[in-house]
């Protein structure tokens, strides 16, 4: 969770923007030395303050920490989320259901469950289209879910990365707990020459890291987009114009976006 308190900026304006970057639900907290508008914005908050602090200069962030006691009291009802007919995640601490490929997935503090639209999408294109054997850059990975999946079913070479700082940790724990033996977690993922990205970020990061993740595709590789609220599709794919769309895929308004580089 954020806490974002303008000084100057319109409480309205920022509460606009931030419904447009895709969170999920935003709360409006009254103070004597301003209003606070709290929200959560995914898997990777520093990576979105960065965004939020750029557009909005004078706007106080800060990270608020959930007691461990009130955040793990969602584990009761999580369930395992279907990808395809045979592929299920697997919340870690549940058996896998029957006649299915299990993922299983301990998210701890990266809230990456799988089980969100932008993962199931960015799994299921991933799936569709990247060859056995490529070498594949995660970027924004949480958890270690589309790395994972990934990695087994593609017997691909992952390098994945997260500004989160529990990530690294989790990745190790659910790539262990999966047979996992391909993934690497690298700090410098710019530095990898990759036949693929996958990134499953908000919309203003995949804009911000745009060049990078063109710059690290191979010509004739992939990129995974998801993230993105439908609407802000068109507006994100304009900052990818070294490559070409090659499908998308809808849920619950999301949708996510393979692309092709040519040059």
């Amino acid at each position: 969770m954020i806490d974002l308190t303008p000084v100057t900026t319109d409480i309205d304006i920022l509460s606009e923007y931030l419904w447009l970057i895709g969170v999920a639900a935003i709360e409006e907290i009254e103070s004597a030395s301003g209003n606070t508008l709290r929200t959560c914005v995914g898997d990777s908050p520093l990576l979105i303050l960065a965004s939020i602090e750029k557009q909005f200069p004078d706007v106080l962030s800060n990270v608020v920490g959930i007691p461990r006691i009130v955040a793990d009291t969602w584990r009761q009802f999580a369930e395992p989320t279907w990808v395809t007919t045979d592929l299920a995640l697997v919340p870690a601490w549940l058996d896998a259901p029957d006649n299915c490929i299990p993922i299983f997935i301990e998210p701890l503090d990266t809230f990456g469950l799988g089980n969100h639209p932008t993962t199931i999408l960015a799994l299921q294109e991933s799936l569709t289209h990247i060859a056995d054997g490529s070498i594949v850059v995660d970027v924004g990975c949480g958890s270690g879910v589309l790395g994972i999946a990934v990695s087994l079913l593609r017997d691909s070479q992952v390098f994945v990365f997260d500004i989160a700082d529990s990530a690294q940790h989790a990745v190790r724990i659910n790539s262990e707990r999966n047979g996992a033996t391909k993934i690497t977690w690298t700090p410098d993922w710019e530095s990898v020459h990759a036949q693929v990205v996958l990134a499953n970020i908000l919309a203003p990061v995949l804009q911000e890291l745009s060049t990078s993740i063109q710059q690290v595709l191979e010509n004739d590789g992939l990129v995974v987009l998801s993230g993105m609220r439908t609407e802000q599709v068109d507006n994100v794919l304009n900052f990818y114009e070294q490559c070409v769309e090659i499908s998308r895929s809808t849920l619950e308004g999301w949708t996510a976006v393979t692309l092709r580089k040519i040059s």
